[in-house]
């Protein structure tokens, strides 16, 4: 944690990133270099690693409520609202499409194609456009 929150001195640091790179990890060494090197600022210190303590702890506490019924039923309703979001998603992009198709085909029967007889009886509610003069 020493490291995590920048407090662990810089070149033991370095020195064990080195060593987790190249495979030559042994964490007991580690945390023993670390704690003796100490942290480089100990008036931050101390209250940074027990908020970081606490906030571990209770990430490690509600674990096994992450599985199971409840753990469940979480991921369910997080589910729920993404699938809800992709229909949403979806139906817009349909009516968007629809909308598009639709006015392809209304150009389209203006310059005097004709389509089939539910496709005219629309057109047949919207008014006549006035023939330009020439």
């Amino acid at each position: 944690m020493l490291v995590e929150q920048g407090l662990g001195d810089k070149e033991v640091t370095k020195r064990w990133q080195a060593l987790v790179r190249s495979g030559d990890f042994d964490p007991d060494r580690c945390a023993s270099e670390l704690l003796e090197a100490g942290p480089t600022k100990p008036a931050e210190a101390q209250s940074k690693l027990l908020l970081r303590s606490a906030r571990l702890e209770r990430d490690l506490l509600m674990t096994p409520l992450m599985t199971g019924v409840s753990g469940a039923s979480r991921k369910a309703r997080g589910a729920a609202r993404t699938g809800v979001a992709a229909l949403v998603t979806q139906l817009i992009v349909v009516s968007i499409y629809s909308v598009l198709v639709f006015l392809f085909l209304l150009v389209l029967s203006f310059k005097g194609v004709h389509f089939d007889l539910f496709f005219q009886s629309l057109l047949d509610l919207i008014p006549a456009l006035p023939e330009p003069t020439p």
